[in-house]
């Protein structure tokens, strides 16, 4: 589950990336408009899922017991 997670956040931020930069350098105006929208719902899905995948895996870090600095 926390791999399908972190895939899907990547692959939404490289989808707003790609959107955003397609909104940057494209001349036709109704183009720009449909690709800022779905480079933020890109972007807001990544984080959503980047949000859920670190704290499953700090909730399971933090089950196990002590949480220690040194052990970064």
């Amino acid at each position: 589950m926390k791999a399908i997670l972190l895939v899907v956040g990547l692959i939404g931020l490289a989808g707003g990336c790609w959107f955003t930069y397609q909104y940057m350098y494209t001349a036709v105006a109704d183009a720009k408009r449909t690709d800022l929208v779905i480079g933020g719902v890109a972007f807001a899905i990544a984080l959503i899922c980047f949000a859920i995948f670190f704290f499953k895996k700090f909730r399971e870090e933090g089950e196990q017991g002590d949480i220690s600095i040194t052990k970064f």
